[in-house]
């Protein structure tokens, strides 16, 4: 069979049909090739400004005076990256406040901190010249990173012996360390530890571009166990090559204490502190990653904000029906952060209650008197505050200076109105006013006491790895505990004040003695009541109030009427003229008889005898010389004279109350300095580490 065939003319034009497939294929793929080689261009020339903004971010000095050039960014692109465009550079202030796009000059509360770096050249540096070759160009802007500085207060004083601080600080919440368990473990002072290091030892993963908002975050919200820290910080010093660091005697403390499970907060949020303080803004969060951290004190720190909630009662104070306890209520911190950054030391809360009720041989004495003592007495002690004040990057060593504030105290009496181990602010602003002092039944002081010390600020400027201590003023906790036995018992003598109402008050110490001297019947027996106020009545815990004149009726009795008139006599023949049958005179014995005038007459004996009896008692009393109150008796040092009515009730109480107090104040400032080792006037800073000069691109 023939097959037919084409002819050559038509098959014309096949072959560019093909050749222009294959155009079309090569277009694509140079595209590509441009595409590509343009991206790369821009990134090389992103690259030449990102380098060149950090080169000179780094050497802020080399800005020139009008803030146009910086020589270290322009050498870093010319010199070390040899680029051959051009270059607009200029210094000044960055900051999320003044807006991210570019730098602002430097003014009022504007610092020089940062440099902004504008890079272009032709797309192929070659053919520079070429009018058609596109231009390439890019900015950055890098900010100079605050200097950074790591240190703690007053936790350093961990020694081979058992009377520092820190050693006493655990033994108020219940982890006492002897002198061999301390050294097994002391090795540990020779670690450096950083918080990006610790991070990776338990786990937790960091990620490269943290903002200094997200590390407070991130150690806000993670919790490890106190066991879990030992181990990761031990691991540290193993890698280190530290010898000699033996914890399983500490371990096993813990265990048996229940605190090896204890978990603890990494970092610090809303007012609830971590391990770490909160990291101030303006530090570069990889700059505070790896800062250097002392582990020993890490590890010092971390126990005793494990176990800070446990208040302990202190068996030394709790004698003669006294309570005591103690609690860190604000554990102590590692600080890390630029010029601001703050550290406290622990901050412990004393809680003293004592109570007449619960003291035996005085609660006999002065039940009969309807009287009771009650002292709440609460005593905040705070070792030492750092600020960290400045931070020297141009001398060798590095420094930095920081602010002490030390003998920081506080003590106040008065009703919590919190739970009284559980907030730093209890003397200003949880404290309400309390029932101190009860006399006759009736409340005759209801107060609240604040008490603060006085305070110092002092400044050390310490390299990197070097400690130092302050001792701002004499001020000892003995003096301000002295200071509060005088306060509480000037407070004391402000009853001998006037105050109140007077006749209120008369018919109450009235009451008393009426009440202690009144017949088997139940009617007021004036003469035996007159015994008693003048003489006194030791079996009924009665004071002598003595006589004195005043003015009182005496009478003249005629047949008819007497004529009576005010004339100065006896204070209690006055008494006994207005509650008796007296008169003898017709109109005058009629009267008195019917009990219109004296109390043992008809009418006031069967409607109101021991009223009337109270009534007139009241009134003379209030004629005392002073009155019932008043004087010039000094509560303080048991001086001057006490004739007044209200002091001789209250003087035996005030002398029962004066040694024990002072008593009190010499066993909290021994316990203070001996048993807690806490030493007011005297805190210790160490600088861990001090890191200046770093840079981050901020655009």
């Amino acid at each position: 069979m023939h097959l037919p065939t084409r002819s050559p003319a038509k098959q014309q034009g096949a072959a560019a049909i093909t050749i222009m497939l294959c155009m079309l294929g090569l277009i694509a793929i140079l595209g590509l090739i441009e595409v590509g080689y343009l991206y790369w261009a821009k990134r090389d020339v992103q690259k030449i400004a990102d380098l060149a903004a950090l080169a000179g971010a780094q050497r802020l000095e080399l800005c020139t005076s009008d803030h146009a050039d910086n020589q270290a960014a322009r050498s870093n692109a010319l010199v070390d990256n040899t680029f051959g465009g051009e270059l607009s550079i200029r210094c000044g202030h960055w900051s999320v406040a003044t807006g991210a796009e570019a730098v602002v000059a430097v003014g009022s509360g504007r610092s020089l901190n940062a440099v902004q770096v504008q890079a272009s050249r032709a797309a192929l540096p070659l053919f520079g010249q070429v009018p058609g070759v596109p231009r390439l160009s890019a900015r950055a802007i890098a900010r100079r990173s605050e200097p950074v500085a790591a240190f703690s207060i007053g936790s350093r004083l961990l020694d081979i012996t058992s009377n520092g601080p820190v050693q006493g600080l655990l033994r108020l919440v219940g982890v006492d360390l002897s002198n061999t368990e301390i050294a097994s473990f002391r090795g540990l002072a020779q670690v450096k530890v950083t918080p990006r290091g610790l991070l990776q030892a338990l786990g937790i993963p960091v990620t490269a571009d943290l903002s200094v908002g997200d590390l407070n975050n991130l150690l806000a919200t993670h919790q490890v166990s106190v066991g879990s820290l030992v181990d990761a910080v031990v691991d540290i010093g193993n890698q280190q090559g530290v010898a000699n660091i033996e914890v399983g005697v500490l371990r096993a403390k813990l265990a048996s204490l229940g605190i090896n499970n204890l978990r603890l907060a990494l970092g610090s949020a809303n007012g609830v502190g971590g391990l770490f303080a909160n990291i101030a803004a303006g530090a570069s969060a990889n700059s505070a990653l790896d800062a250097d951290i002392n582990a020993l004190n890490l590890l010092m720190t971390s126990l005793q904000i494990a176990n800070s909630e446990h208040a302990v009662s202190i068996p030394q104070l709790n004698l003669l029906g006294i309570e005591a306890k103690a609690s860190v209520i604000e554990p102590p911190s590692i600080a890390i952060g630029p010029i601001g950054t703050t550290a406290y030391t622990s901050q412990v809360r004393l809680f003293l209650d004592i109570d007449t009720n619960r003291i035996p041989a005085l609660n006999l004495v002065l039940g009969l008197l309807g009287a009771r003592v009650k002292l709440p007495v609460y005593v905040d002690v705070v070792d030492g505050f750092g600020r960290l004040a400045a931070v020297d990057c141009a001398s060798t060593p590095r420094t930095a200076t920081v602010d002490v504030t030390s003998s920081v105290a506080n003590i106040c009496i008065g009703k919590a109105i919190t739970p009284w181990d559980s907030t730093t602010e209890l003397c200003s602003s949880g404290l309400a006013n309390e029932e101190l002092v009860r006399l006759l039944g009736k409340t005759v002081l209801n107060h609240k006491i604040h008490l603060p010390a006085l305070s110092d600020t002092d400044s050390l400027t310490l390299a990197a790895g070097q400690s130092g201590s302050v001792q701002p003023n004499a001020l000892r906790i003995g003096d301000l505990l002295s200071n509060l036995v005088n306060t509480l018992l000037g407070t004391l003598g402000s009853l001998f004040q006037q105050q109140g109402d007077p006749a209120a008050n008369a018919k109450e110490l009235a009451d008393r003695y009426l009440q202690a001297t009144k017949k088997s019947s139940g009617a007021y027996d004036p003469e035996a009541v007159i015994t008693a106020l003048r003489d006194g009545n030791s079996a009924q815990n009665l004071p002598a109030l003595g006589s004195w004149t005043t003015d009182i009726p005496v009478c003249t009795s005629y047949v008819l009427v007497s004529n009576c008139v005010m004339q100065p006599g006896n204070v209690w023949d006055g008494f006994r003229h207005s509650v008796t049958i007296n008169d003898a005179s017709l109109l005058g014995g009629l009267f008195d008889v019917l009990g219109l005038s004296s109390c043992q007459g008809l009418l006031a004996g069967l409607l109101a005898y021991n009223t009337c009896v109270r009534n007139n008692l009241a009134s003379y009393l209030q004629t005392k010389p002073g009155g019932l109150q008043g004087g010039s008796y000094d509560p303080v040092t048991g001086s001057g004279s006490c004739n007044t009515v209200l002091c001789i009730l209250l003087k035996p109480l005030l002398e029962v109350l004066r040694p024990i107090l002072n008593g009190i104040g010499q066993l909290l400032s021994q316990l203070l300095s001996e048993v807690l080792g806490i030493n007011l006037g005297r805190s210790v800073v160490e600088m861990h580490s001090i890191q200046c000069g770093g840079a981050d691109l901020v655009r």
